[in-house]
Formats: structure tokens, sequence, C-alpha cells
């Protein structure tokens, strides 16, 4: 586990708030990272997709899960293999709408562990499909 990032939560907040600060975590640890954000949040009817990056010639859709400790587990454990299928289906559909001319594709994952006044814990998988 990475804790990379500065950003910490006082107090845990509701779940919707906690997924937007953990969304912005992963955008911020990507960017650190050399990764140029394409796209937050990109939906259609089929699901979202919850960061479009570019790494050097690689596009890559992130899923991001943000969890105050590991009660119910690893952040990570929450992506079944529906949900990648899901998430590849996803990224072909943004890659035809938007071209953005990358010569390879992949689907990244990354879990965010926070508890209050510490360094989150993140994790990042690559290639989850």
């Amino acid at each position: 586990m990475t804790s990379t990032n500065t950003r910490t939560l006082d107090t845990i907040p509701d779940r919707q708030t906690l997924g937007r600060w953990g969304e912005k975590t992963a955008a911020d640890y990507l960017e650190s990272r050399g990764y140029r954000i394409l796209a937050r949040n990109w939906r259609t009817r089929e699901g979202e997709l919850d960061l479009v990056a570019c790494q050097t010639d690689c596009l890559v859709a992130v899923e991001v899960k943000t969890r105050s400790g590991q009660g119910y587990g690893s952040p990570l454990e929450a992506i079944t293999r529906r949900k990648a299928r899901r998430l590849r289906r996803l990224l072909l559909e943004w890659v035809r709408e938007h071209r953005p001319g990358a010569e390879r594709l992949r689907i990244d994952a990354i879990g965010i562990t926070v508890r209050p006044g510490e360094l989150p814990g993140i994790d990042h998988l690559r290639g989850i499909v």
C-alpha cells in the first residue's frame, strides 16, 4: 500500500462525499505519476467510468473504490468480473466517441482506504481485465 497523498480527512463524510474525495485523491495520485486525466465521471446508460487517463501511448480507464477502514474488506474486492467486463465495454465506447488515438487500452483499479487524521492508503492495480 502506498501513501503518497498528503490530504487527510478529519472525519469520515457521507458515502457520496467520500467517493468524490476518493476520485480526486486517485486523480492526484495518477497525475503525480505522469498520467494525464482526460475525463472524470463519464456516463452512459450502460454505466460510468470514474477516470479516463492517458499514460504515454496507453489509454487507461480507472475504477476507484474508497472505503473508511477494512470492515467490509479491501476496496478492490468490490470490483467483480462482471464489473470489470462492463468497464471494458465502457472504455471501448469512450474510445469510439472521443477517438483519442492511443495505441493501447488498459483497465486499472485504485483502492483507497482512509481513516480520520491519517494519510490514505492507495493500492493501484494495473491491467485488471
